[in-house]
């Protein structure tokens, strides 16, 4: 086969439409794990917020005191619970709908079952997988 003008033209055209096409998809890869990883960082920050003001909830006399140096005071559990209401309705944004339910049992009956129940599905929404039973059976 001899190598003409117009074969090595249509090889250098191939050539560069592949690499454009190459370049293109990897942009939008790149833009698509950009924008899921600061999903999972958003995720990961309210989730770790609810957790702290769900905890201080159940032992509001001992750790209210400690969401002050962040800039929340609350004077009482019903203002706290009020922000977690609000975060709740933030959450239906970004939220499995396991969490949202429960979430939501936690809001209506604050006890440490639902809080567990609560930040393990949380966990599962950030990592996914199954949980192992002895971390299901922990308890404090």
């Amino acid at each position: 086969m001899t190598l003409t003008v117009e074969n090595v033209l249509s090889a250098l055209g191939l050539l560069g439409i592949g690499g454009a096409l190459g370049t293109y998809f990897r942009i939008v890869w790149e833009q698509k794990s950009s924008a899921q990883l600061q999903k999972q960082e958003f995720k990961d920050t309210r989730y770790k917020c609810t957790i702290m003001m769900m905890y201080t909830l159940l032992h509001f006399d001992k750790r209210s005191k400690g969401l002050k140096k962040f800039g929340r005071d609350f004077e009482s559990q019903e203002q706290l619970i009020d922000e977690i209401k609000a975060e709740w309705h933030n959450a239906i944004l970004f939220a499995s709908d396991e969490v949202l339910e429960d979430l939501h049992s936690f809001i209506k009956e604050p006890s440490a079952e639902s809080f567990k129940k609560s930040s393990l599905s949380m966990r599962k929404d950030l990592w996914g997988g199954k949980l192992s039973a002895t971390l299901e059976s922990l308890e404090f």
